[in-house]
């Protein structure tokens, strides 16, 4: 395989780390207050194992055709016909979260910055840059990601100055929400952890033994739970339950009331950062489905199938004209992501061994 058409295991590392980490960041300590209360932070780690578990069963379906991405597994196992209802399947999935992303990031951006700007403009910009970018090779498109990751550097030091305002009744007891709503909480950590399924398409470009790409993607995991978790406890223990119940996003009304030297509002600082390490995980999504479409097609490489997907994923976010379609999107999404990377890869799995298919292992 072509040199720039790979990435190494630290690469993976970081790429992984920067999907994960995306607009949630934002509105999961609210989401997992109103379910767990003081408990959130212990719902985030909960979430953490589960993503973990998911992870190794999609690597154990990966590891048994270490050659093949999950749109060529999906043909291997299934057939010409169903794989490739398969393959458009998850090409739609990808396509579905890239658009949620931007849906969410572009409400974030039309609240608390450009309040007056027209969505097509916003939208525009994210069409152009997502297009230069995700056309190029794989390895051009790691190296991009990787310098953005380190932009959660910045992102989690700024949220750290909360720990000035940290007052631990806030979250006593720990318990109050009760167990069974601890452990319900963690589905809020798993819907904002998805990224990781990146690995189903990059898995074959990886240098390395199959168990190192599994290090690599369990490890990003573990980091990005620990950075939630921090973010969660930080919330809960810097307002007061009946204040957190009246905030969405915590995190930039945290960082509105910090000053930060000469500059009154550290949320200034900190949402361009959060916002270019965004356009990174919409892109990610993009460049799967882009490879997906260009496989279907028997394309040589996927550079053409970037602008159908970028295009029709900005017409997606941009026709909804009520918050409620919006959200819907990001709904739909969610929960299709149990089906693609929870149910299939196990299905898909179980057929392997059933089926007696499989690469040599590596």
């Amino acid at each position: 395989m072509n040199n720039e058409s790979t990435i190494t295991r630290g690469q993976l590392f970081f790429l992984i780390l920067k999907f994960e980490i995306g607009v949630d960041i934002l509105s999961l300590p609210y989401r997992i207050h109103l379910i767990s209360h003081g408990g959130g932070w212990i719902s985030v780690f909960l979430g953490g194992i589960l993503i973990q578990l998911i992870v190794l069963l999609c690597w154990l379906l990966m590891r048994r055709f270490p050659s093949s991405s999950i749109y060529q597994i999906t043909t291997l196992i299934t057939g010409n016909l169903i794989g490739k209802i398969l393959i458009v399947a998850y090409i739609g999935y990808f396509l579905l979260m890239g658009t949620s992303v931007l849906v969410n990031a572009y409400g974030v951006i039309n609240r608390w910055m450009l309040q007056n700007t027209p969505r097509w403009a916003i939208l525009a910009l994210f069409l152009f840059s997502s297009i230069y970018l995700v056309r190029q090779k794989l390895r051009i498109i790691a190296r991009v990601l990787v310098l953005i990751s380190f932009l959660l550097i910045p992102m989690m030091v700024l949220i750290s100055y909360g720990l000035k305002e940290v007052n631990l009744l806030y979250i006593l007891p720990l318990t109050e929400a009760g167990w069974s709503r601890i452990i319900s909480g963690s589905s809020e950590t798993l819907m904002a952890m998805f990224g990781f399924e990146f690995v189903l398409i990059v898995f074959p470009m990886v240098e390395g033994k199959s168990a190192g790409k599994l290090k690599s993607t369990a490890a990003a995991s573990a980091v990005v739970a620990l950075l939630y978790a921090f973010t969660v406890f930080i919330c809960s223990t810097a307002f007061s339950p009946q204040q957190l119940d009246l905030m969405p996003e915590p995190v930039i009304y945290l960082l509105r009331s910090i000053p930060l030297g000469t500059m009154d509002r550290a949320d200034f600082l900190f949402l361009p950062i959060w916002l270019i390490s965004i356009f990174g995980a919409i892109c990610g999504y993009y460049y799967a489905a882009s490879y997906g479409l260009s496989y279907l097609f028997k394309q040589k490489d996927h550079k053409k199938a970037v602008p159908y997907i970028v295009i029709a994923s900005c017409l997606i976010a941009y026709l909804p004209q009520q918050q409620e379609q919006l959200e819907l999107i990001s709904t739909i999404a969610n929960r299709s992501a149990y089906f693609f990377l929870v149910i299939l890869p196990l299905l898909l799995l179980a057929l392997s061994y059933i089926m007696k298919r499989k690469e040599k292992l590596i």
